[in-house]
């Protein structure tokens, strides 16, 4: 039952040479510049990130609208009637492993599927961002209180960092799933 509930992360296994970039890389580099900005600007007084008009809730109001566009997309790509979609994508075609009568098969994946996993897997995100925030700004004050002092800027460091990366690898998917939709999803295979 825990495959099923965290099968929308299955896109992030999903195997490319460039895939990558787009989940990690990019998103890994906008979070650390990111985290050293706001702790950075927060030595002159400037930003605030776990209090109400902080960072984290501003982020939270964002993201909690999300959800229903990306599951409008998913719907969307689901029940597309345009052909190509179904069609393996060019090579080399991003892979993924399925569970086909209890073993694992590296399937090539279509377009429709590729964006279905890419909308379900930006849901979840989302959803998880959502409830992050949430927890993070209802429980910044206790845990203030309870962890010493010392560890205060590494545990806020590495929180922020973490979240800062779910953050920025959202929108950088988001991005390009707008541009397969957008653009890609209208133009033959070269």
């Amino acid at each position: 039952m825990i495959r099923r509930l965290l099968r929308p992360l299955s896109y992030l296994f999903i195997e490319h040479q460039l895939k990558w970039k787009v989940d990690w890389l990019y998103p890994f580099l906008l979070a650390i510049t990111s985290t050293f900005l706001v702790f950075w600007l927060k030595q002159f007084g400037q930003v605030s990130l776990y209090a109400d008009g902080g960072i984290i809730s501003k982020i939270l109001g964002f993201v909690q609208v999300l959800p229903g566009f990306y599951i409008a997309a998913l719907a969307a790509i689901a029940t597309f009637n345009k052909t190509d979609i179904d069609k393996t994508m060019p090579s080399p075609a991003p892979k993924i492993d399925i569970f086909i009568q209890g073993k694992s098969v590296a399937i090539e994946l279509t377009r429709r599927r590729f964006l279905c996993s890419m909308f379900a897997f930006l849901t979840a995100e989302s959803l998880i961002i959502i409830v992050l925030s949430i927890f993070a700004t209802s429980f910044y004050v206790p845990f203030k209180e309870i962890i010493h002092e010392s560890w205060h800027i590494w545990i806020s460091s590495i929180f922020t960092i973490m979240f800062l990366l779910l953050f920025w690898q959202m929108v950088i998917t988001s991005f390009w799933g707008l541009y397969y939709l957008g653009d890609r999803l209208h133009q033959p295979d070269a």
